[in-house]
């Protein structure tokens, strides 16, 4: 497909009179309480005012789902092997579901993922929907996030890059070690990842024209046919979304939903708001350095690494992650870099810890998965050991932000405040955090051009 329809899609996409309002009177009408399983922290990458809870106890839950209509569950479950990703998937669906029926609570239970199609798919989204009770339930997949650069088009997931619009599989997150894939077409894409067990026969799409052009009833008539177990939510603009997030709220059907971030402000009728100004974000004074954690290895990480180094007067500290497997050098390395990072940030230092930029491999998905948690564990023992308070913490990678909010730095619960730039998310975290009431900024590995991190640290200055 050439791009110029692509492109032509997303133009007459922003031309279009949105369905916020709709969405907003059909939720008022039906309330429904809104609950997104998010596998790292980056999911809140679009809405603000929402809480995070990283627990979930049927009390915490029960707690959450009495005060909050919309709100976020970390589960962090993509650095889980596939089997715990499952029991988890299956304990929270039953849990939620049962205080839900308790109090009567209509449920939307997403699982937020990865907009580049990495992660534990369709397995977890089974279990949730096993461990909830529901039978005959269908997936809708809705991976755009728009502000990302990502655009589903004719059932085909496209990467922005640029001003190049790349099938995802084509990308270098489609060659990750653990959740790598060779599909771009959204349909072939869930047949390879259920390993053939899904029938071509049984999924359905629907298409940006249809989201445009046909009436509620008419696309209702699509996704409701029974044979049908998997729909795939073709978008190139908000309006797509919310077309689509109109019908589903008004259908009888039962689903389960596997989404980048864009269809969750979509669907919980909360607007894009302008991104955070500095005051904003930094509401205390502090004379302290920030600290930068990276540990995420993309290439477009490394790409703003190289950038920030570059003009940044920061200082670098590098994680030798060869040292991983040599616990007696690692531990040596960690004391020193704790020292360092702490007399830094005193005198009024930006501190920017990164993980050497060489990828070790593991010889299976579960090895190279165990490998990065090993690296997360190392970074996470640094933020844990630190007594300075940093002005900020911004963690850069999905599996590091998740580990160093929750194990670093011990947060049960914070706020969105909302986005520091495009799709990166800034919390407060709550009074029983490590740092409490610090802003911390989520910054995805995959996320923004090679400037965007310099960017932001200029902007917080």
């Amino acid at each position: 497909m050439s791009h110029s329809a692509l492109l032509k899609s997303i133009e007459e996409g922003g031309g279009l009179l949105g369905l916020e309002k709709e969405i907003r009177a059909e939720l008022a009408k039906n309330p429904k309480s809104i609950v997104v399983l998010d596998d790292d922290p980056t999911g809140t990458q679009t809405v603000h005012g929402v809480p995070v809870i990283t627990e979930w106890t049927e009390e915490i839950l029960e707690n959450e789902l009495l005060v909050s209509p919309v709100f976020f569950i970390l589960t962090n479950s993509r650095s889980l092997q596939a089997y715990e990703a499952n029991i988890l998937g299956k304990l929270i669906g039953s849990r939620l579901q049962k205080v839900a029926d308790k109090h009567q609570k209509k449920l939307i239970v997403i699982s937020r993922s990865d907009s580049t199609l990495r992660g534990h798919y369709p397995n977890e989204v089974d279990a949730l929907a096993k461990g909830m009770g529901l039978k005959k339930t269908k997936h809708i997949l809705a991976p755009a996030f728009f502000e990302g650069g990502r655009y589903t088009y004719e059932d085909i997931h496209y990467v922005k890059e640029g001003n190049e619009f790349i099938p995802a599989a084509k990308t270098p997150f489609a060659q990750d070690n653990t959740f790598g894939y060779s599909a771009s077409n959204l349909k072939d894409w869930i047949i390879e990842k259920s390993e053939g067990i899904v029938n071509k026969k049984n999924i359905a799409s629907v298409s940006v024209q249809a989201l445009r052009n046909k009436s509620s009833e008419e696309i209702k008539s699509i996704i409701e046919q029974p044979e049908i177990t998997h729909i795939i939510a073709n978008a190139t603009s908000y309006p797509d979304l919310q077309a689509m997030a109109l019908v589903i709220l008004k259908s009888e059907s039962s689903f389960v939903f596997r989404t980048a971030a864009s269809f969750i402000n979509t669907i919980s009728g909360i607007a894009i708001k302008p991104c955070l100004t500095k005051d904003e974000i930094l509401k205390k004074p502090s004379s302290n350095g920030a600290l930068v954690v990276i540990g995420s290895y993309v290439p477009k990480t490394t790409a703003q690494l190289v950038y920030l180094k570059e003009r940044s007067n920061a200082v670098f500290l590098e994680l030798n992650v060869t040292n991983v497997f040599d616990i007696g050098v690692f531990c040596k390395e960690l004391v020193l870099l704790v020292e360092k990072v702490e007399n830094h940030l005193k005198v009024g230092k930006d501190v920017v810890i990164f993980t050497s930029r060489e990828v070790k491999k593991g010889t299976s998905k579960s090895e190279s998965l165990e490998i990065v948690n090993r690296v997360s564990n190392a970074l996470i023992s640094i933020v844990k050991k630190i007594r300075v308070r940093p002005k900020y913490i911004l963690a850069k990678g999905g599996i590091t932000s998740s580990d160093v909010a929750t194990k670093g730095l011990n947060v049960r619960r914070a706020n969105v405040l909302g986005q520091v730039l495009k799709g990166v998310p800034v919390w407060q975290l709550d009074s029983d955090a490590k740092f409490p009431d610090m802003p911390y900024i989520v910054f995805p590995g995959n996320v923004g051009d090679d400037t965007a991190l310099y960017e932001l640290i200029s902007l917080l200055k």
